[in-house]
């Protein structure tokens, strides 16, 4: 039986990455010009995250998010105790609660609803693409001038 060495391994997950990075990319494009936005911002890497989450939910939240992964990071690497092991766990928590909240309302600002957000949490570059290359229409941000 041949067993693949760990260079293959990280050959292959290169690629995947790759692959999986220029699927995203794609589908935000579309996106992104639905939502009256340029489509070549979709490529850059943190800059397509910021949109996302000013197009669909608010700007200021991209920021939260943000402080609460690289917080989660820096306590997860540089933790002397246990207990900012635990903060760092609580904070990648939350952010990955925020993760889905921004797909939740990526899937209401185009018209979709609990299911497409599942997709688009779960298969997340298949359903970008759908939502991109599909029918779907950006219908608008719900936050956008409540005051919220």
């Amino acid at each position: 039986m041949y067993l693949p060495n760990v260079e293959e391994y990280g050959m292959i997950y290169t690629i995947v990455s790759i692959v999986w990075y220029v699927l995203l990319a794609a589908g935000l494009w579309k996106t992104f010009e639905k939502a009256h936005e340029s489509g070549w911002k979709a490529i850059i890497p943190i800059y397509n995250f910021y949109l996302l989450f000013k197009i669909a939910w608010q700007s200021r939240m991209f920021w939260l998010w943000l402080a609460f992964s690289v917080g989660s990071v820096l306590l997860s690497v540089y933790s002397t105790s246990m207990l900012m092991y635990y903060i760092a766990i609580a904070l990648s928590i939350v952010a990955s609660v925020m993760l889905a909240v921004l797909w939740y309302n990526v899937s209401l600002a185009y018209g979709h609803g609990f299911g497409y957000f599942l997709g688009l949490y779960l298969l997340n570059p298949i359903f970008i693409m759908i939502l991109g290359f599909g029918n779907s229409r950006f219908i608008g941000n719900r936050y956008e001038g409540s005051g919220i």
